[in-house]
């Protein structure tokens, strides 16, 4: 599956623009562990750039360009980046499975998943049209009360490597539906199609500096963007360890933060379940995206009512559960990208992680 690897500056402020330091990071092939490409390395003074920039296209003709505009207008941008992702569906697919190393099928059900996301947020979008400055019922004629939706302003968005482009757009969708402006930093683990996402905001003509994107390591621009003063919201998934850190840092200056971060999510098996379809779903929650990720039932709960059973009975059953699970589990095979099966870990750190 040999596809280019574009190689990009950060998006800041409508255009690429290179690294204050001008460093660069490499792309490892998580099959091959080989060097495919690299990277822009954001750091602090980039950070302060992008954070100017987004600042400047919240308040632009005094919000009019993009934070109080129409819903509609946000909307047009939504569904034009949808339609051009749409379009490009094939080669970000690709991208997306050589850079993260999930199945390039999986990888293409996220691209499906990122355009229907915007086209989602479009939707909303628009529907804050009609709900602006809404009336609210109060029991007193003397007092007039409406709902005024107004965007939070400049938000920073930190997304992890196991759905680079999904993830993203998670959050980038929301953030600029609801008119506010952003920073997006991906992991460094996992950044080409973020990078992409910025071609195609070119391309639809996008405000510039409603969205920037700083690639770049976690504590040199994930960790400057977090504790920015003139970031009004971060949004982070990721680990807990980091999660602790973005917290602490915005709580220096009660900064709101939403955190998604990782679990160890059990699958609960019933005295009454059905073997065959229990080994099945326990390896589909396991092991989908490699179990990579924060929602994978990579613990099993048995039924309390086996384990009270008669010796022999327990035995059996539970001997014959195991057996289920490992014959299941004896059909997966590690695979590259353009084969059904799993993939390599994307690093040794992330397998310990998982």
């Amino acid at each position: 599956m040999a596809i280019p690897i574009p190689s990009r500056l950060l998006f800041i402020d409508g255009k690429w623009t290179e690294p204050i330091k001008k460093k660069r990071l490499p792309i490892v092939n998580p099959a091959t562990e080989e060097i495919i490409g690299d990277i822009p390395a954001a750091t602090a003074e980039d950070v302060e750039i992008a954070v100017d920039a987004a600042r400047r296209a919240l308040a632009r003709n005094r919000g009019r360009d993009w934070a109080s505009a129409s819903g509609a207008y946000r909307a047009n941008y939504l569904r034009a980046i949808a339609t051009k992702i749409t379009e490009r569906k094939s080669e970000l697919a690709k991208l997306e499975a050589i850079d993260c190393g999930k199945p390039l099928e999986e990888a293409a059900w996220d691209i499906d998943d990122v355009a229907a996301c915007f086209e989602y947020y479009a939707d909303l979008a628009e529907g804050l049209d009609s709900k602006q400055k809404a009336p609210v019922s109060l029991p007193m004629e003397t007092f007039k009360s409406h709902v005024l939706r107004e965007p939070i302003g400049v938000v920073g968005l930190i997304t992890p490597w196991n759905y680079p482009l999904l993830m993203g757009t998670w959050k980038v969708a929301p953030a600029l539906a609801a008119g506010c402006t952003a920073i997006l930093k991906p992991s460094e683990l996992a950044s080409i199609t973020c990078l992409e996402l910025a071609q195609v905001c070119m391309e639809v003509g996008l405000p510039p500096g409603v969205l920037n994107i700083l690639t770049g390591l976690g504590p040199e621009a994930g960790a400057p963007l977090a504790s920015h003063p003139h970031v009004d919201k971060i949004a982070f998934t990721g680990s807990t360890a980091t999660g602790i850190k973005v917290m602490t840092a915005a709580a220096q200056i009660v900064k709101p933060v939403t955190l998604e971060l990782g679990g160890k999510s059990p699958i609960l098996v019933f005295e009454d379940v059905d073997i065959d379809k229990a080994a099945e779903w326990a390896l589909f929650g396991c092991f989908w995206t490699n179990g990579q990720i924060c929602s994978a039932t990579s613990r099993l709960l048995v039924h309390v009512a086996t384990i009270l059973a008669k010796r022999p009975l327990r035995q059996s059953t539970t001997n014959s559960r195991k057996n289920k699970f490992k014959g299941t589990l004896s059909l997966l095979k590690i695979g590259w990208t353009s084969r059904q099966g799993l993939l390599a870990t994307y690093s040794e750190s992330s397998f310990k992680l998982y």
